[in-house]
């Protein structure tokens, strides 16, 4: 212990001396453990984590691939998603586990204390908190008991987090009645600290029972039909089953079930398919996964890319070392004759490299949290994600001191390694006063350069291909204009108003809004824009032979009048929805272009009705009034596909409504005249999502922006840490060849010819990174193409715009090198050595 504290005291003794060397090795590797620790703790946290509740690796999700009949909603995976008469039946499966539980998430409409706010709500059986093993911070949870009747049970559990930030933390708060979507409910309890529910980017603020969806979601109650699938199931395996047998235990009732779902049906179409469908289990420790199957590409990608720009990060320390190691060969070798082991001078130099790590360890943790703290407020604020924190936990934390460990070992051991290997007499040949060392000590910081380039040249391309797919996205023709137009939601069955006093409210609405000054058009749908948000179903069209291998499906949204024309829609043939379009007149619709091909190829779609329902006995009673030009709906990568759209007066029960305002100016001017609007129509009514339509766009391709901007800043990184290699390399090469130079000129060498000594030195360095890493980009590419758009794993621009990259940066770290080469002095450099 005493000389491993003597080694430390020497090892700051050693830094200090050398401040200007100190400061950039803790410097480059904050950047890099940095950069490590801010991916590494958003990964954590969607990819990662467990779910805080009892023995989550006993939870399992229940999935049933294959065909899907009736209504269905759905925030991902189709196969997860279950009616309720079909959860009640499998829950009566006590062989094989413990509980099972689901859930269905809604927006709320909360109002106390004279205050309405939009949040976030969760409907849950009465053995949710029970099966997950979920404990109170105060009063009670759900029970089944809260569960057994239709709207009988109107209480609920809040968050914590919800009651820290609306009621303070207040114990008063329990027993409390507020106003959730028009219905009275009573706080009976708050759920643990840490608990936000069981699906990664989603954080209820309230828990209701399951029985109360009648009341939250009036629109739509479901809970009787077993042709409406909307729920989410878990379960808990009895302690000692396998996933294996649990899943053979739950198919053993599942049949009958499907016979029963099948009659009701009247399945004629697929019906053996839907017959033979299995439950799938799959482990539910991390809980839903359907943020985690679309972040997964993209974290992994970024947490490679770090990973690469703290490998690049230690070799260029390393480099350092080795020319640091240099210049101290004299004092190793006088430590070596007066009795130090190489070991002992080897350790010596370890605890210098750990102590620079060190180092940057706490600087790359400031670093990460404050790359960390950016991070989440662009998800949380951009991409929509809840739950997402920039606190560091002791997983990060682990992480950071890892990789603050293995960078020591990384740059560390080779240079200590290298430097004391050598013997007394090597050390100490009569060499003059350089501090150069031989051969290949050169040859081995070449070395590393070149690999420095290659992980450089595979970063370059891969920021250049995100940014090409970013470029071509944004360039992507929607189908409509974002230019000065808003858009704002509102949710007035949340408020208690009826599909009648819906219709009349937006129709008031859209009437007030076209009379603001500067508003050049107002149109509204049901389905917001570019949200992932959809709605379809099966369609039956008059005079067409609709086979059984027949895909129908088709998605469709609910509008007004002027929609199109307001959104910039253009309109192919046929005519717009209009005032007379209303439920007592004749059902039409317009379909897109799309939809026109496909389902009418040789024929003018103008005049056909088709009908919303599938099957023999169905009478077509839309009529087709219209053709528009395709136009983006879910999202801005989507493909072209089939969609009609039907006036909201004829489309029966309105879950919500957004509105677009097309004005003549900045329309972010008129957001407070947009507000006043509103609440001049009802005062309790909330606004929410009110934003431009480009702002919209852009959160559709939050992503794609984070992958493309993070890969530019980690290659620009890079090749500015491959920069500063290659020129401590080609200056360390002019030292070493000083007196070689100085001979070449004193024999009448050109200073170009001189030059040119320098510049095939980094251009084998380059040449030879280059060689490894083109192949290593292509190979990384291919992996990511699920990311790319527009443009594939083999885009030459891409590699031949990294490879020019690289060169520039190159050919301008040789300059001074290059140029100091050509002002040596011959006689000075004779005495050089």
């Amino acid at each position: 212990m005493h000389t491993f504290l003597q080694d430390v005291r020497y090892g700051l003794r050693m830094l200090t001396k050398n401040p200007g060397f100190t400061l950039i090795a803790i410097l480059t590797l904050a950047l890099g453990i940095g950069a490590n620790t801010a991916i590494f703790s958003l990964l954590n946290q969607v990819l990662l984590r467990r779910l805080p509740v009892r023995n989550p690796e006993e939870l399992v999700v229940l999935k049933s691939p294959g065909p899907k009949h009736g209504h269905l909603w759905s925030d991902g995976d189709d196969s997860e998603i279950f009616s309720y008469p079909v959860y009640k039946s499998l829950a009566k499966n006590t062989v094989v586990f413990d509980g099972m539980l689901a859930r269905f998430q809604f927006d709320a409409s909360i109002a106390s204390h004279g205050q309405t706010d939009r949040g976030s709500g969760e409907l849950v059986t009465g053995n949710y908190f029970e099966v997950l093993g979920v404990r109170p911070a105060l009063g009670r949870l759900l029970s089944p008991a809260d569960d057994d009747v239709q709207g009988a049970h109107p209480v609920l559990v809040l968050s914590h987090a919800y009651w820290t930030r609306r009621f303070g933390g207040d114990a008063g708060a329990l027993n409390q009645t507020i106003l959730v979507n028009n219905t009275e409910m009573t706080i009976v309890g708050v759920a643990q600290e840490g608990f936000s529910g069981i699906q990664v980017g989603q954080t209820p603020d309230i828990f209701v029972p399951m029985t109360m969806k009648g009341q939250m979601t009036p629109i739509r109650n479901g809970l009787d039909d077993w042709n409406d699938s909307f729920l989410a199931v878990f379960a808990r395996r009895k302690p000692g089953l396998s996933i294996e047998q649990a899943q053979a235990g739950i198919n053993v009732g599942y049949p009958g079930l499907l016979e029963q779902q099948a009659a009701r049906l009247h399945l004629r179409k697929d019906r053996e398919e839907f017959l033979s469908k299995k439950i799938v289990l799959s482990t539910g420790s991390q809980g839903r996964t359907t943020l985690q199957r679309d972040s997964r590409p993209a974290l992994l990608a970024l947490f490679a890319m770090v990973a690469l720009v703290l490998m690049i990060a230690c070799t260029n320390v390393a480099n350092l070392l080795l020319a640091k190691a240099a210049a101290r060969q004299r004092e190793f070798a006088i430590r070596s004759a007066i009795g130090a082991t190489a070991g002992r001078m080897m350790r010596q130099l370890l605890v210098e490299s750990f102590l620079c790590a060190l180092g940057g360890g706490i600087l790359g943790l400031i670093f990460g949290a404050w790359t960390m703290n950016i991070l989440t407020q662009a998800i949380v604020s951009l991409a929509g994600v809840q739950g997402i924190t920039a606190q560091l936990d002791g997983n990060v934390l682990e992480f950071a001191a890892a990789a603050t460990v293995v960078s020591a070992l990384l740059f560390g051991v080779i240079p200590a390694w290298r430097a004391t290997r050598s013997g007394v007499s090597q050390m100490l040949k009569d060499r003059g006063s350089t501090t150069s060392a031989g051969p290949g000590h050169v040859r081995f910081r070449k070395f590393l350069v070149a690999g420095q380039v290659a992980l450089t040249v595979l970063l370059l391309t891969g920021g250049a291909l995100f940014s090409r797919t970013l470029w071509n996205l944004r360039k992507q023709n929607l189908g409509l204009s974002t230019d000065n137009l808003i858009t704002f939601s509102i949710a007035p069955q949340l408020s208690g108003y009826d599909d009648a006093k819906t219709i009349a409210l937006v129709d008031q609405l859209r009437e007030r809004l076209g009379t603001i000054p500067g508003v050049l058009g107002v149109g509204s749908s049901q389905i917001p824009l570019l949200t992932g948000t959809d709605m379809g179903t099966n369609i039956t069209v008059e005079a067409r032979q609709n086979l059984d291998t027949d895909d129908r499906h088709v998605n469709f949204d609910a509008v007004s009048a002027n929609y199109f024309s307001t959104m910039r829609i253009p309109l192919i043939s046929g005519r717009e929805f209009n005032v007379r379009d209303t439920a007592a007149s004749t059902k039409v619709a317009i379909i897109n272009e799309a939809m026109a091909k496909e389902f009418f190829p040789d024929r003018n779609p103008i005049g056909v009705h088709f009908a919303l329902s599938e099957g023999n006995g169905v009478k077509p009673d839309i009529e087709i009034v219209g053709v528009v030009k395709n136009a983006k709906e879910g999202h801005v990568r989507d493909a072209e596909r089939p969609f009609f759209y039907q006036p909201y007066s004829q489309f029966g029960k309105l879950f919500g409504m957004t509105f677009y305002v097309r004005s003549q100016q900045d329309p972010l001017l008129m957001a407070n005249t947009l507000r006043e609007t509103v609440r001049g129509a009802d005062a309790n009514l909330p606004v929410y999502d009110l934003k431009t339509v480009q702002r919209v766009v852009d959160e559709d391709l939050f992503a794609e922006r984070v992958v493309a901007g993070l890969s530019a800043v980690f290659g620009g990184l890079a090749a500015l840490l491959a920069a500063l290699g290659i020129y401590g390399v080609l200056a360390y090469l002019v030292v070493q060849r000083t007196r070689e130079i100085g001979i070449r000129v004193a024999l009448g060498a050109a200073a170009g010819r001189v030059r040119g000594l320098i510049f095939r030195e980094v251009g084998g360095m380059v040449v030879a990174g280059a060689a490894v890493g083109l192949p290593l980009a292509y190979g990384l590419a291919r992996l990511s193409e699920s990311l790319l758009y527009g443009v594939h794993a083999g885009d030459v621009p891409a590699y031949a715009a990294s490879l020019g990259t690289i060169c520039v940066l190159a050919l301008a770290a040789c300059y001074i090198p290059s140029h100091r080469a050509t002002r040596i002095d011959p006689i000075v450099a004779l005495r050089y050595e």
